[in-house]
């Protein structure tokens, strides 16, 4: 059983690479038809992309959605749910459950339903795009920090402070923002590649009013498929940017935690030694 395990897992691992690795191909060369090969290779589709001023615009418009999301989910979540952890911490348990509802309800409902209710209603759609997303990246950024308050005791450091006699802002920005750093911004990683790349809202609530770069990319495969693929191998690139970032970063928590462990169990070492 051993032995096919790494055939199975050189299968899985062919299975994911082949596509990758055709659509660079794809979008490196100008033609491939009759051979396994492409029969040239050049950057023209790169160029001409990056030299698009619709495409430039689309990344713009893209880059400001995710943008504004994510500064409006920090803005109001970080703030609440440090509040919920020292205040209401019996709301946590409720909370949990009812955030997962945005996984149960179909994007087509909820585009259909933000469109009756608010199509007449003056409010600009980019607006209600902003919050339909907000919506659907509540529970991973609510469970995402509710851990991290979780991890580092924001109780026992909160009272900690205040018996110093450090007042509540002081504590917010100079305690608890340093221990919460790393997990915020694996948080805003996530939620701003998702965003980056979201295109079914957006499709349906404004469509071709707010062309993003996922709704750019799907234009161009009906009249250039290598424009298409290059515009896919860009975004996977981008997405592999995002992807290391996150994974050194989360490297690095993991090292923070083991030394603030050994640092630990060294003074709870050395505490009965000088009682002795």
């Amino acid at each position: 059983m051993k032995k096919l395990i790494k055939p199975i897992l050189f299968c899985f691992v062919l299975y994911y690479l082949l596509p990758i690795i055709g659509t660079i191909l794809y979008a490196s060369s100008t033609k491939w038809s009759k051979s396994l090969l492409p029969s040239d290779f050049t950057l023209q589709w790169f160029q001409q992309l990056l030299t698009d001023r619709e495409f430039i615009a689309a990344v713009g418009r893209s880059l400001l959605l995710a943008g504004v999301v994510l500064v409006t989910i920090l803005l109001l979540m970080i703030p609440t749910i440090i509040w919920i952890h020292l205040y209401f911490p019996r709301l946590n348990r409720w909370l949990e459950k009812l955030l997962l509802l945005p996984y149960a309800l179909p994007g087509v409902i909820l585009v259909t339903a933000l469109l009756r209710t608010y199509a007449e209603t003056g409010i600009p759609m980019f607006v209600v795009l902003v919050g339909a997303l907000f919506i659907t990246a509540l529970p991973i950024v609510y469970l995402s920090l509710n851990n991290q308050m979780r991890l580092i005791n924001l109780k026992e450091l909160v009272d900690a402070a205040e018996t110093l006699g450090a007042p509540m802002s002081t504590i917010i920005i100079q305690v608890l923002f340093p221990n919460i750093r790393i997990g915020v911004t694996l948080v805003s990683l996530m939620i701003f590649s998702s965003v980056f790349g979201e295109y079914m809202l957006t499709n349906l609530l404004i469509g071709g009013r707010f062309q993003t770069v996922r709704i750019y990319m799907l234009r161009r495969m009906n009249e250039n498929g290598h424009l298409a693929s290059a515009v896919m191998v860009l975004y996977l690139l981008f997405m592999v940017g995002i992807a290391l970032t996150t994974f050194m970063l989360t490297y690095r928590q993991k090292q923070q935690l083991s030394l603030k462990q050994t640092r630990e169990e060294k003074q709870s070492k050395k505490k009965p030694l000088k009682e002795l």
